[in-house]
């Protein structure tokens, strides 16, 4: 028995005396190692990269608040909707002439075409929309309604192309 503690410990001088040469004996003995000011520096600098990206996050939630849902009919602008979080549903009807008409659903932070009377119904199966830069296009009635605000100018790139 006190032959294999002896081997033990050889063993451990070995391990010890390959860290030293590679220098990490500190890390395996449980020595402390003083903190160097480069070590201080690059630890500064992460913090300020977390805390810069935090920042950055808290300023896209506060751009992404001032949504606001603009609807066009042949181009020109009809109304301006400010999509907010606790606002009630309400419905908003669109008229296109000649007995065309789209009705637009407007729910908390997020707009719709509920119902329209034109042929291909694409515009109502679209769905809602609630990102800035998101629209619902209906062709034959020349009705567009799009999300703006956010941070739809910040990037041209779409969800796919970034």
């Amino acid at each position: 028995m006190l032959g294999d503690m002896e081997h033990i410990l050889g063993q451990m001088q070995r391990i010890c005396l390959l860290l030293k040469v590679v220098g990490m004996k500190e890390y395996v003995l449980g020595m402390r190692i003083p903190l160097k000011i480069g070590d201080f520096f690059v630890y500064l600098f992460v913090l300020v990269l977390i805390g810069g990206s935090f920042l950055g996050l808290y300023s896209l939630k506060v751009n992404a608040a001032q949504l606001q849902a603009e609807i066009l009919l042949d181009g020109k602008l009809v109304t301006v909707i400010p999509l907010s979080p606790g606002m009630e549903t309400k419905e908003i009807r669109v008229d296109a002439g000649q007995g065309r008409y789209n009705t637009v659903r407007v729910a908390a932070e997020s707009i719709s075409i509920k119902e329209a009377n034109c042929p291909d119904q694409i515009c109502v199966r679209w769905g809602s929309i609630d990102k800035p830069g998101q629209t619902i296009v209906c062709l034959p009635h020349r009705v567009v309604v799009k999300i703006t605000g956010g941070v739809e100018d910040i990037s041209e790139l779409d969800d796919i192309a970034s």
